[in-house]
């Protein structure tokens, strides 16, 4: 089973960063305004005068930096947004191309398979194929999809995308290209993920990095078990 992806979120940081800077700050004001009451004490009540000038200083200091501050993390925030945003949209269509040979003799089962793709965050973009036995005995099996599962595993994929098993040999998918929800994906990284199991045989995953962007290209993935040969062809529109 693949580990977890790190879905460590940049703009969470920063925010925390202004936080922190901010209760640093003020725990700085409070020091300050405590300097200056301990300085009258000592000097007499005739010293009110420079104890409000004090506070006046140390208040608009502290006000000035959370200021900027928080400027500044709000202006990196927008811009990590941004970033993350930009990107023209893929056109044309990805192929994945792949190969089942089944290790056993005699009689073997089909396999369960499901291939899917996610981006280079490990978030979901689509499930293309899901493979396994139309029946109520047949979904138990699902979960030795467990890798799919993990990052699907929903019951409107199962409904919008899945299909009877197919026997060992090759298998052609076609993605067009857009996410869940029907939208155009940026150019970038994505990972193209191949997953097969079956009664009595071994399990299999290929899950690899591949780089769409305006070009046509095409990436030969590493096999794996039972899954001894695919390839990714991107034809740019």
């Amino acid at each position: 089973m693949t580990p977890s992806p790190d879905r460590s979120d940049p703009i969470r940081r920063l925010r925390y960063v202004a936080v922190s800077r901010r209760a640093w700050l003020a725990r700085g004001a409070s020091a300050a305004t405590a300097a200056a009451i301990l300085g009258l004490a000592a000097c007499g009540n005739s010293d009110a005068g420079t104890l409000a000038d004090a506070q006046s200083t140390t208040t608009a200091a502290a006000a000035s930096d959370a200021s900027t501050t928080t400027s500044a993390a709000a202006a990196d925030e927008a811009t990590t947004t941004s970033e993350a945003a930009t990107g023209e949209a893929l056109t044309g269509e990805v192929v994945v191309d792949l190969t089942y040979s089944s290790d056993g003799g005699g009689q073997v089962h089909n396999p369960y398979l499901a291939v899917w793709v996610e981006d280079a965050d490990g978030n979901l973009v689509t499930t293309l194929a899901v493979w396994y036995e139309q029946s109520d005995k047949g979904s138990r099996w699902l979960n030795d999809l467990s890798a799919w599962v993990a990052a699907d595993g929903s019951s409107e994929t199962l409904q919008a995308v899945s299909g009877a098993t197919r026997t060992a040999g090759d298998q052609s998918l076609i993605w067009d290209l857009t996410d869940l929800d029907g939208d155009p994906v940026p150019a970038g990284t994505y990972v193209i993920n191949i997953e097969s199991a079956r009664e009595h045989g071994p399990h299999s995953l290929i899950s690899q990095e591949v780089v769409l962007d305006s070009s046509s290209t095409t990436v030969s993935l590493d096999p794996d078990g039972e899954l001894t040969d695919a390839t990714v062809t991107h034809t740019a529109g």
